[in-house]
């Protein structure tokens, strides 16, 4: 479903190649629509109301953001990669949604995405990281009392980036699936216990593949995969065969330089639906789902000349619809989406931030029932929190 955690990195056109057996994949040819504003229903707290940004310090080279309880507290936490500076930084949340100065964790020298997760099931939520260097999923488990035993590793394919979990096969354990960038591919790892997984496999996927999330796609109860695939300018849709494997890739076409990805049911029909970022054509799309897993046709949302990368979904006003909220490394503002409450969406409202967003991420911070915005921002190395005033 749509994620707590988000990731860029700059991008310079490559071509990968690689060959992998066994899946077999379909094509849809999709019809792009391009979206102005157009009068609407009664949207509540239209337009939005955020607070100004509070700025927190960072390291250098942030990347990946993600939120959730590390603590024994109520209040979120946020962890950002601070790629550069090998280290990820911890900030844990207090009230009236403020967050403690960083607490630092070193790392190894190339950490692309992070992830929290409870993966061994006692109630204390743990950190996954990927480092692109060495290949590897790094997972720290949670001690308490804020503290994390060292990182364990376990090998990946080549340039891992996103992160994603789920239960595949259905047995009450952990399974993780990782992006392997150079190899078109992702690599899930299945059934973590007691500090090990049982075994993995890999499934290909489209070139330059750069995010991952985890949905259940076509409502058989069993969670499926959807991929974006950069160079090839599509996402890849895994069906779970309802055994954990995945037998069939269906590909289906976005805008140009697909990069950050979400999942949601965005129209209330019931069926998740997914959103992208172009990267290259400084837009999202959202491609519905026609309730079988199939995602033919998109629409599509200009992002004002930028470069959109990491993409949340929440519902931001309270009218239980799913919003977007996407940044723009280009200037100095969070776009806002608000959803028509019939899976299209508003032209953007935007609020403003430090320089250089990057990864953005969604959460109530003030435990006061609205859902506030997070982003890593590059400029001056900052967290910013924008807390939600609707």
């Amino acid at each position: 479903m749509f994620a707590g955690t988000t990731n860029v990195l700059k991008r310079t056109t490559k071509t990968t190649q690689m060959q992998i057996t066994s899946t077999e994949g379909t094509t849809s040819i999709s019809i792009s629509t391009n979206i102005s504003s157009t009068t609407s229903p009664y949207i509540p707290c239209n337009p939005l109301k955020f607070s100004n940004f509070t700025s927190y310090s960072a390291k250098r080279g942030l990347r990946a953001i993600s939120t959730g309880y590390l603590d024994a507290d109520s209040f979120l936490d946020i962890v950002v990669v601070n790629q550069d500076s090998s280290s990820i930084g911890i900030y844990y949340g207090s009230a009236n949604g403020k967050f403690q100065s960083a607490k630092l964790i070193s790392t190894t020298s190339f950490i692309t995405y992070v992830v929290i997760k409870d993966m061994n099931h006692d109630n204390k939520s743990d950190i996954l990281l990927t480092d692109c260097n060495l290949n590897q999923l790094a997972i720290l488990i949670n001690k308490g009392n804020q503290s994390f035993n060292s990182a364990r590793t376990y090998p990946v394919g080549n340039y891992p980036n996103w992160i994603d979990t789920g239960d595949f096969n259905k047995n009450n354990l952990t399974d993780v699936v990782v992006v392997n960038d150079y190899d078109a591919s992702v690599i899930v790892l299945y059934d973590y216990y007691n500090l090990s997984f049982s075994y993995s496999k890999t499934y290909p996927v489209g070139n330059d593949v750069t995010a991952v999330s985890v949905a259940d796609f076509n409502n058989d109860l069993y969670p499926d995969l959807v991929t974006t695939d950069y160079s090839d300018n599509t996402v890849s849709v895994l069906i779970n065969s309802k055994n954990g494997m995945f037998k069939y890739r269906n590909v289906f076409a976005t805008g140009i330089g697909p990069w950050g990805l979400a999942t949601a049911d965005l129209n209330n029909d019931n069926f998740i639906d997914i959103v992208n970022t172009n990267y290259v054509t400084g837009s999202i799309n959202v491609l519905l789902n026609d309730g079988h897993g199939n995602f033919n046709g998109w629409d599509t949302y200009d992002v004002s000349y930028g470069t959109p990368a990491s993409v949340a979904l929440a519902d931001l006003n309270n009218d239980k619809f799913i919003d977007i909220v996407t940044t723009n490394y280009d200037d100095y503002y969070v776009y806002i989406f608000l959803n028509k409450q019939n899976g299209k969406f508003q032209t953007y409202q935007t609020f403003g931030t430090q320089l250089y967003g990057y990864a953005v991420t969604t959460g109530d911070f003030n435990q006061d029932g609205k859902i506030d915005i997070a982003l890593t921002t590059t400029s001056k190395n900052t967290l910013n929190v924008l807390l939600n005033q609707c």
